[in-house]
């Protein structure tokens, strides 16, 4: 297919590694999006099963798609940086290779950011739960009816470990010229948790942000809301270690900057995810029936016992809106 000549609005970056399952869908959205000047730029990650092929086939049919073939596997974060060095388009949207854009996402995002002058917009997610094979929920991070301005502090309140939802999860818009003036990539060193920490960044760097009250990213939950079971490619309980580096990272890197609010709030998330791996730690201890190793661990964190208060109240919300989803359906 022939595409105009003309400088793409928005370029959307693709890391794609062993998912050829899920990429045609995943391009397809992007192609697929009511405004038509976009590039999608593909880069497969060192795939060894058909992903490659896949990607190359769709090239030859639209030429707005960009592949790109790395020779190995660098990460998720080193593979969108090979996509933000490439992108022509004012703007830069990500998508992950299992997820999917609603038809009028991109649209949506585009009017809002430049009517409000942004730097960087957000929107709500879809929650698809992969066992139940449909949407069972839509977050709400901001106001219903307007967009809410984004700030350091509130992005760290809103992605905490105990939370259902986390805000870094969220796949933002952003000008290209910000991140390229401010020199924003995502670091490589963090293959976890590199959404929050990119989204972080460009907030610290001073980016004009706004969360929207649309939600056309429709987000494979990585631990179905229906039966706990982990999708396929899914990094889901892995990297905790990872995101408290994160954390450290920002409180060192950006702390003269912060206000003492700002720095007590990614203080307590970063207390959240290590008090998260110790709960971990200790429900391993309690299935391997190492009750010393346990009670070491209650000794050391008497107060991760409540996170099971969390858990379970988490819980009855998914399936609260699990049975919400079902009643639409009927």
């Amino acid at each position: 297919m022939a595409f105009a000549s003309r400088r793409p609005d928005v370029s959307v970056i693709i890391p794609a590694y062993h998912c050829e399952a899920t990429i045609e869908k995943a391009v397809s959205s992007a192609l697929g999006q009511s405004i038509r000047a976009i590039e999608v730029i593909v880069i497969d990650d060192g795939s060894r099963d058909r992903t490659p092929q896949i990607v190359a086939e769709l090239a030859q049919v639209d030429d707005r798609i960009v592949p790109i073939a790395l020779p190995e596997n660098v990460g998720v974060g080193a593979a969108r940086n090979v996509g933000l060095a490439k992108a022509s388009s004012a703007w830069v949207a990500v998508l992950d290779a299992d997820d999917w854009f609603q038809p009028d996402r991109l649209r949506t995002m585009l009017a809002a950011a430049e009517r409000l002058d942004a730097d960087l917009v957000c929107d709500n997610l879809r929650v698809f739960d992969h066992a139940l094979r449909h949407v069972v929920g839509v977050t709400r991070f901001g106001a219903r009816r307007s967009a809410t301005p984004l700030a350091v502090r509130r992005m760290f309140e809103l992605d905490h470990a105990f939370r259902r939802h986390n805000l870094g999860f969220t796949k933002p818009m952003v000008r290209t010229e910000f991140l390229r003036r401010e020199g924003i990539t995502y670091d490589p060193r963090f293959r976890v948790g590199e959404d929050f920490l990119f989204l972080a960044e460009a907030l610290l760097h001073g980016a004009r942000a706004f969360m929207l009250p649309s939600a056309d990213y429709v987000y494979v939950h990585r631990i179905a809301p229906s039966t706990r079971t982990v999708a396929p490619n899914s990094r889901a309980g892995t990297g905790f270690a990872d995101i408290c580096r994160s954390c450290a990272y920002l409180l060192g890197k950006y702390w003269r900057g912060m206000s003492r609010r700002e720095r007590r709030a990614l203080a307590r998330k970063r207390k959240s995810i290590s008090d998260w791996l110790a709960y971990m730690n200790l429900l391993a201890a309690l299935r391997n029936k190492d009750f010393r190793q346990a009670i070491s661990i209650l000794k050391r964190r008497p107060t991760i016992a409540a996170i099971k208060i969390y858990t379970t109240r988490n819980r009855i919300l998914d399936l609260m809106m699990i049975g919400r989803a079902r009643m639409r359906r009927r």
